[in-house]
């Protein structure tokens, strides 16, 4: 038995077969065209793009049949992707311009785009570069008239766990459900539709193998733990029996949280915490479904911004907030304006290039210093109040100036609204995001002068520890369970309770099972996730006892070093 280590992506354990896939390989040179060939050209992008949506068409109507509308609409975005006139307009210039092959243009062309995405600062932003990668591959491979690969797995009738160095949607798709128990990539990130596949289909999925292709080729049987990212080659009996056991426990597990789909979070002594989603783009907007939530406890709006070819007008903002407004059926929706900066380029915008872009011109400080585009999005916001309950909520506030300069331009819309005889909530809660070590500091103040807080915490743990989330040899630092973070949360919690208002968290923590009993200990009112994971939460918190962790809290924020928190609070998990 050989034990390999990757990142664990999607949640579960499986043992089967393996099966190892290899990419398809292709080779682009540059080629001069002359002048007469340039309509045949223009013809093989034409084609290959026509062929390639007419094939997303057919898996869309395939996952639909399968697995649901939700999961399907990730082939509509591949569609919208290669039906994107614009982008391909910018191929065909580059082809022009350097009189080349259409094929070696387009991959020009997809490695500019590739690495302005990969840049940002924003783990969601930067996955769908991949989906940008994998769409242009095909249509790549369509222009070289390749076929797709045939797997053969269609004929599998055991068990399998397909080894791979990347695994598009499509390729996901196409494998047999009945027997496919889950995969292993040498490449792929946590937030990529490959991933949320895995999860939608119940599957374990283990990323970043390196060398794992070529290290299963030898293998008969191959386990997978999605949680730990451990990957072992033909598992001993020792490793077979504890998996079984795991897996008995995990089918038991799953009855249960079916069970809570519907319900709401009640801690044992009866305190009630919101689950709520983030949403913002159209992929997650079109699955809202709110009975399985309390609301929407953050509503990203740079989606709006950085989906149109200049500024999204009043009624294009109105008409998207409009849509979740009543989507929520009467349940809150937070909308967070426009949080976009100096690492999120749009060209539109013309906004500046910087040394430090995490610490210059972005969120409410673009919002504040460009008035009109500020009070049309404020305006559209307070028009969708009308249709339900909405809460406006502010970017990166640092101190008090910024939230008295914002709320009087909420107020400005609204005389705007007023003078038009439009309905909006007249009573509309305004909050802030806790984001940095100054807004902590200030947290106090701030809660005299806000309706609500919500916690950013991954941007709050990036600030807090002076660790740029992006660089690889700082990321021992970028965590969670950081005490400092920790004891940051617990006092913004302690002043929002004193002012009589709601904290939210809304990062990466607050679906963080081994962080549940921390926020519950805290009071924390509300937790905002995507929502495949708001069952597993409910199901933790349904188990705590607000008083039990309470006497508990203490001790964790009083341990000398991130090991310690871990692995008491691993202790208390349930």
């Amino acid at each position: 038995m050989n034990i390999y280590k990757g990142t664990g992506a999607a949640k579960g354990q499986a043992l089967a077969n393996v099966i190892v896939l290899r990419e398809d390989n292709y080779e682009i040179t540059k080629i001069q065209i002359s002048e007469q060939a340039v309509k045949k050209e223009e013809e093989k992008l034409k084609t290959a793009r026509a062929s390639y949506c007419r094939e997303l068409e057919d898996i869309y109507d395939m996952t639909v049949q399968s697995l649901g509308e939700e999961s399907a609409q990730i082939f509509s975005a591949y569609k919208e992707i290669a039906m994107d006139d614009v982008f391909f307009a910018q191929v065909l210039k580059r082809r022009e311009q350097e009189q080349c092959n259409v094929e070696y243009a387009l991959q020009e062309e997809k490695k500019s785009v590739l690495k302005m995405m990969e840049s940002i600062d924003d783990a969601y932003i930067r996955e769908r570069a991949a989906d940008i990668e994998n769409v242009c591959k095909e249509i790549i491979k369509g222009i070289l008239g390749m076929q797709t690969s045939d797997t053969g797995l269609k004929e599998q009738k055991d068990d399998f766990i397909v080894v791979a160095g990347d695994l598009s949607p499509e390729d996901t798709i196409r494998l047999d459900k009945k027997y496919l128990k889950g995969f292993v990539t040498e490449k792929g990130g946590k937030t990529s539709h490959t991933v949320i596949l895995a999860k939608t289909l119940g599957i374990p999925a283990v990323i970043g193998v390196p060398g794992i292709c070529d290290k299963a080729a030898g293998m008969e049987r191959i386990y997978i733990n999605g949680e730990t990212g451990e990957v072992a080659g033909d598992p001993d009996e020792a490793l077979i029996t504890q998996y079984q056991k795991a897996k008995e426990a995990s089918e038991s597990q799953k009855r249960e949280l079916e069970k809570l789909a519907q319900k709401e979070a009640i801690t044992i002594d009866g305190y009630k915490i919101k689950i709520c989603v983030n949403t913002g783009d159209q992929e997650s907007l079109n699955s809202l479904d709110a009975k399985i939530c309390d609301g929407i406890g953050l509503f990203r709006t740079e989606f709006l911004y950085m989906n149109h070819k200049g500024y999204p007008t009043e009624e294009e903002q109105f008409a998207v907030y409009q849509t979740a407004v009543q989507k929520m059926e009467g349940k809150e929706v937070v909308i967070r304006t426009l949080d976009i900066g100096g690492d999120k380029q749009l060209d539109y915008m013309e906004l500046p290039k910087e040394a430090n872009p995490f610490l210059g011109y972005r969120a409410i400080r673009i919002c504040l210093d460009r008035k009109e585009m500020f009070i049309t999005q404020l305006k559209a916001i307070l028009r969708a109040s009308a249709y339900g309950s909405v809460a406006i909520m502010f970017p990166m506030i640092v101190n008090l100036e910024e939230l008295r300069e914002a709320k009087e331009l909420v107020k400005e819309a609204m005389r705007r609204l007023d003078s038009l005889k439009e309905n909006y909530d007249k009573e509309i809660k305004i909050g802030v995001m806790i984001e940095t070590p100054s807004a902590v500091l200030l947290s106090d103040k701030l809660a005299r002068e806000a309706d609500f807080f919500s916690i950013g915490t991954n941007d709050l743990i990036q600030y807090t520890t002076a660790t740029d989330r992006m660089n690889e040899k700082v990321q021992y630092l970028y965590d969670s369970c950081n005490v400092s973070v920790l004891r940051a949360v617990r006092l913004v919690a302690q002043n929002a309770h004193k002012e009589g208002i709601e904290v939210s968290i809304c990062g990466e923590a607050a679906s963080d099972e081994m962080l549940i009993p921390l926020w519950a200990a805290m009071k924390i009112n509300k937790l905002s996730m995507a929502q495949a994971q708001t069952m597993k939460i409910k199901y933790i918190i349904t188990r705590l006892s607000v008083k039990e962790q309470e006497a508990l809290c203490g001790q964790v924020l009083e341990a000398d070093t991130m090991e310690e928190v871990k692995k008491y609070l691993h202790s208390i998990c349930p």
